[in-house]
This record gives C-alpha cells, sequence and structure tokens, in this order.
C-alpha cells in the first residue's frame, strides 16, 4: 500500500495544477494519470487555448479568472517560459448576440475596460476581418491564448521540485472513501491517504462513482476537431496583429481563432508536447458528436474540417488560398447547463470533483487547482464557486442510461 496524504487522479491541466498547489504548501501528494502528461488524448492539448475576463458564460466567473491571470504569470516566472500571450480578443455578432451582450454585462459588474463597436468600427481597426457593418463587436485587450502543454509540463515541474511524486501511465481502477480515508485502486497497487481529489477529464463518468451516480450521468463526452491553417508567414495574420477572436453563427456553434506565434514549429503533430503546429488555429466551439474517450483516436472528419473552413474563410477571406495543415480531436466533457462541476463529491467530504469544464475551463486551471486544495485540505474554500457546487440542479443528459 502506497500512502499519501493526498491522491490526485488524473494529471491534465486541473490535476497537475492540483498536484502543485498541494505540493507547493507541503502535502505530501501523489498524482496519477493513465497517459504520460501532457498528451493529446484528451482536453488539455491543442497548442493554445484562449483566455479572457469579460466572460459571457457567466459573471461569476470574473473573479476566478483574475486569479487565474495571476497563478499563469506565476508559472511562467518559475518556469522561465511564456504561457500567457495578451494580443487582445474580438468577440461579435449581429444584434443582440448572447455572446457580446454577456461580455458587456460582466465588463460592467466587474468594471473591466472593453470597447464596444460595430462591424464597420472592427473592419477599420481589424481589417483583416470581415463582417456585416451592423453587427456588434466588443474588443478586451486583455484577452489572448495560453498554452497548454507547456503550462502542465510546468506546473508538474513545480510539484515535482516542491516534493509530488507523480505516478504517469497509470489509471485508476476504483477507488473508496470513507471517514477514516480514502484508497485508490490502480494499474500499481493500491494509493492510501487522507483525501482525494478527481480530475479524470473525459474519463470522470466512470471514474465519479462511489455514490455519484446522478453526477456522473449530467456528463456527455463530446468530440470536437482543430484545424491549423498555413498563414504564410504573414505578419497580418499572427499576433503580432492579429487578436484572439470568436464570431456568433447563430443557431450554429461559433468559430474561433488563435493566430501563429512564435514558438510554433511543425514537429511534434502527434501533441506528444514536444511542439505545436504552425498556423491559425480554428475551430467550432461545441457541435461534435457524442463519443467515448477512446474515440478520440478515430479518423477527422473531412466535412467537420470543410465546415470549419468555410467559417473561417468568411471571417478572413486573407486566408483563401491557404490549406490547412493539420487537424486533430479534442474532447469537451459537457455538463448539461455548460458550466463546470466544481466542488466536495455529493457523498463524501474528503474527495474533491472538478469535471464539466465543458470546452471553456483550462483558462481557470491555475485557480482551479488551488481551489481543489483547499477543498482537499480544508474540506471548504473561501473562493466563489457555490454556482458551480455539484449537487445544484443538474437532469441528466438527454440519451444516457
Amino acid at each position: 500500500m502506497h500512502r499519501a496524504d493526498t491522491i490526485v487522479v488524473g494529471l491534465g491541466a486541473m490535476g497537475a495544477c492540483a498536484v502543485d498547489a498541494l505540493a507547493r504548501r507541503g502535502v505530501r501528494v501523489v498524482g496519477l494519470d493513465r497517459f504520460a502528461p501532457p498528451h493529446g488524448r484528451g482536453s488539455s492539448h491543442g497548442g493554445s487555448r484562449v483566455i479572457r475576463l469579460s466572460y459571457f458564460e457567466h459573471p461569476d466567473y470574473v473573479p476566478l479568472l483574475r486569479e487565474a491571470y495571476d497563478g499563469f504569470d506565476r508559472l511562467s516566472r518559475d518556469a522561465g517560459e511564456r504561457l500567457r500571450h495578451e494580443t487582445g480578443l474580438v468577440v461579435g455578432g449581429p444584434p443582440g448576440s448572447s455572446l457580446t451582450e454577456g461580455m458587456r454585462r460582466s465588463a460592467a459588474l466587474h468594471d473591466l475596460a472593453v470597447d464596444a463597436m460595430d462591424g464597420a468600427a472592427l473592419a477599420r481597426r481589424f481589417p483583416q476581418f470581415e463582417v456585416p457593418a451592423d453587427w456588434e463587436v466588443v474588443f478586451e485587450a486583455r484577452g489572448g491564448f495560453v498554452r497548454p502543454e507547456a503550462t502542465i509540463r510546468a506546473a508538474l515541474a513545480s510539484a515535482v521540485a516542491h516534493g509530488a511524486w507523480l505516478e504517469p501511465e497509470c489509471a485508476a481502477l476504483a477507488w473508496r472513501a470513507d471517514r477514516d480515508g480514502v484508497v485508490v485502486e490502480s494499474e500499481r497497487g493500491a494509493f492510501a491517504g487522507r483525501a482525494l481529489v478527481l480530475a479524470g477529464g473525459a474519463w470522470m463518468r466512470g471514474l465519479a462513482g462511489g455514490g455519484a451516480g446522478a453526477l456522473a450521468d449530467t456528463l456527455e463526452v463530446t468530440r470536437q476537431t482543430i484545424v491549423w491553417i498555413d498563414d504564410g508567414g504573414a505578419r497580418a495574420l499572427s499576433e503580432a496583429e492579429l487578436p484572439v477572436w470568436l464570431f456568433d453563427r447563430g443557431d450554429r456553434p461559433a468559430i474561433y481563432g488563435i493566430p501563429s506565434f512564435d514558438g510554433m514549429t511543425l514537429d511534434g503533430m502527434a501533441f506528444d508536447g514536444t511542439g505545436e503546429p504552425r498556423g491559425m488555429k480554428v475551430a467550432l466551439h461545441g457541435g461534435g458528436p457524442a463519443c467515448l474517450p477512446e474515440a478520440i483516436d478515430e479518423p477527422v472528419d473531412p466535412a467537420r474540417v470543410d465546415e470549419t473552413l468555410a467559417a473561417t474563410l468568411e471571417r478572413i477571406p486573407a486566408l483563401h488560398g491557404h490549406a490547412p495543415v493539420a487537424a486533430r480531436h479534442c474532447l469537451y466533457t459537457v455538463s448539461r447547463d455548460e458550466h463546470f462541476v466544481l466542488g466536495l463529491h455529493p457523498a463524501h467530504g474528503n474527495v474533491a470533483i472538478a469535471c464539466g469544464f465543458s470546452g471553456h475551463g483550462f483558462k481557470f486551471a491555475p485557480v482551479v487547482g488551488e481551489i481543489l486544495a483547499d477543498l482537499a485540505t480544508e474540506g471548504r474554500t473561501s473562493r466563489p464557486i457555490g454556482f458551480l457546487a455539484p449537487t445544484r440542479r443538474l437532469p441528466p443528459m438527454i440519451g444516457t442510461d
């Protein structure tokens, strides 16, 4: 029996940051992952992820985001590597778009600096974009992107430097908890501790267990497709001049893009953590098919790639004639209301849960790590996560058994 104070299952974005936060507090912590992180078989990969403050999904996320920004900057300093790029963010849609209205609401409630304009003003400011003149557009200067693989490497390196014990390529098979502690059965034997953190991403439906069957049924794993388009090395299409962008498509999934940046390479196309492909990263936000986590290995659907390219070219005509250089899958683990599931396990006060990040969670990783460390060591947190509680009412996904 291996022993620690806290066991963390899953070393993607949230688990890696939780292990780091616990180790920095002097907790004896062990982290398990079925693969060797960072890897491309879940949700925490792809070279870049959007980060933004004026959160249209819900204004209550903003205080968490402010702390997350600080967390990425601390990790950057510790690693000696830039993890957060502040390119600015453009979000646009037709009049009445929930995206732009939500951004303005969050900005007003939390005193955030944003610029509101119409489509004509956007064309003058960023002529790379083409949108209808009457569209509503919001620009946030502090928006940009963060680097997922580099972030996970930095968090795990910090954790190890502070005494954490990592077990990569070691899947958790089962767990149990009572008032005396927790035990996790794994491919390398049993691990015992006082507290458990479950951050298994797309595998959480199987991991939640232990009296949380209803929680597991509120999650659905979907497979998304990411495409990289050759930008020809054009400065106007790189982070030097182009912000991160997201455009509403009505009842169809929104389209977003992240410009190329210094340090991208054509190596590591399997997303093994050694590099990222060069070019603009574009994807539809949601709308992918429901799947099992193992389905990330299935071939990319050409129709999904074509839809992604068409939606991109509609908004950035300068990319016409530029070929895609790569397409890969990513998994979203979606909760019924598309908000995170973060807090103590409904049946066990010494088990913390982080899941259901619904395709918009990576940007929160550093603060989620601190929250999970709070829950594991104190059984509570002062950070404002009540609206994300696992005990909130979340009806099962349609079609779940």
